[in-house]
C-alpha cells in the first residue's frame, strides 16, 4: 500500500509539541497526508504573498522552513518533507501561472528543497540537540542552496529581484545574511514545534 511508503519517524513524533497522529497510527493515514499537502501550500502561499520587507538579503526562508516544519510536527513521517515539497512546487507553479504572484529563482529554490533537504537532516534525528541541529542545518543549506541560484540569476542577468543590487556588493553581505538567515529560521522553527528533551511519562515523573 502507499501508506507504507511513509513509516513514522519515531524521533520525530516523540519530540513534537504538537501530539501527532501517527503516536497512534503506524501507517500514514489520509488526513497527515492531506495536512503534509496543505503544510507545502501554505509555505509557497506564504513566500509568494508576505512581504517581510526587512532589507536582510535571505530572509524569506522563515517563510517557507516554518510551515513545513509544523507538517513535520504534525505528521513525523519519512519522506514528509518531499510531500511538502512537491506540493509546495504544485502551489508555485499555480500561483504563477495565474499571475498571482512571481518567484525569484532563489526563493523557488530555497521553497521546493527545503521539505527534501529536512528529510534527509532529520532521517536519523532523535531528541535534544541532534533534532535541533538538523532542523538549523536544513536551513542553512537550503538557503545556501537558493543562495547559488540567486547568485547565478545574477550574473547571467536573469534576476528577477526588485531591488538588483550590483553583485559584487549583494555577495559580500549574502554569503553572510543566507546563512544567519537559514540559521535564525531553522532555530526559531524548532523551538516552536519541538521539545529539546523528550517528555517524561507519568510513571516516570511519580516515581521521582
Amino acid at each position: 500500500m502507499i501508506r507504507d511508503w511513509f513509516p513514522v519517524n519515531d524521533g520525530l513524533a516523540v519530540a513534537a509539541r504538537l501530539s501527532p497522529r501517527a503516536l497512534t497510527h503506524r501507517q500514514a493515514t489520509a488526513l497527515e497526508l492531506v495536512l503534509l499537502i496543505l503544510c507545502g501550500a501554505a509555505a509557497a502561499t506564504a513566500t509568494a504573498l508576505i512581504r517581510l520587507r526587512l532589507g536582510i538579503p535571505g530572509h524569506a526562508i522563515v517563510l517557507s522552513v516554518i510551515p513545513m516544519v509544523v507538517g513535520l510536527a504534525l505528521a513525523p513521517r519519512r519522506l514528509a518533507g518531499f510531500i511538502m515539497g512537491a506540493s509546495a512546487l504544485a502551489t508555485a507553479a499555480s500561483l504563477s501561472m495565474s499571475g498571482t504572484a512571481r518567484f525569484g529563482s532563489g526563493a523557488i529554490t530555497s521553497l521546493c528543497l527545503v521539505g527534501p533537504i529536512l528529510d534527509l537532516a532529520l532521517a536519523r534525528a532523535r531528541t535534544g540537540w541532534r533534532l535541533y541541529l538538523g532542523i538549523v542545518s536544513a536551513g542553512i543549506g537550503a538557503n545556501l542552496v537558493a543562495l547559488g541560484s540567486r547568485a547565478a540569476a545574477k550574473l547571467l542577468g536573469l534576476d528577477l529581484g526588485g531591488n538588483v543590487r550590483p553583485f559584487d556588493s549583494w555577495w559580500a553581505q549574502a554569503t553572510i545574511t543566507y546563512t544567519l538567515c537559514g540559521a535564525v529560521a531553522g532555530l526559531i522553527a524548532a523551538v516552536c514545534c519541538f521539545r529539546w528533551r523528550e517528555q517524561r511519562s507519568k510513571q516516570e515523573a511519580a516515581g521521582q
